[in-house]
């Protein structure tokens, strides 16, 4: 399969699916934030968690798709052999995007620290959104 950053490149793109299941879930909590300050069983200042953890989901998406895509790149442009999937993504993004693909850049650090984080004000919001639902009562 390659080197070492082929392989980050992979774990970074299979990395994505957490910003991919996390923005739905947030935006359901989010929805239910919402609902729960309009009919009063919250405080409106309270449905700040459901938009944090909409935004951090989507950050977390995209902060693993830059740097799978940066990594991908620089391990092709040195002759290394990626994953079929991957070899396709990243020869659609030259095709499409060649410009934005040069501008990347790989935040490995970010990548691994921002779905933890994603997920826990997610997991936060979603309890509060319980709460004001009338859970554990």
């Amino acid at each position: 399969m390659g080197g070492d950053e082929v392989r980050r490149a992979v774990i970074h793109a299979r990395l994505r699916w957490v910003g991919v299941v996390a923005f739905p879930a947030a935006a359901c909590v989010l929805t239910a934030l919402v609902a729960a300050g309009v009919v009063g069983a919250l405080p409106p200042g309270q449905v700040l968690p459901g938009v944090a953890a909409l935004g951090l989901s989507l950050g977390a998406f995209g902060v693993n798709n830059d740097t799978a895509l940066r990594l991908a790149d620089a391990a092709s442009q040195r002759g290394e052999a990626l994953p079929g999937w991957l070899a396709a993504e990243l020869a659609h993004e030259r095709r499409v995007r060649a410009v934005r693909l040069g501008a990347l850049h790989a935040s490995p650090r970010a990548a691994w620290i921002l779905p933890a984080v994603s997920l826990g004000v997610l997991a936060w919001a979603g309890l509060r959104a319980w709460h004001a639902w009338g859970g554990a009562a």
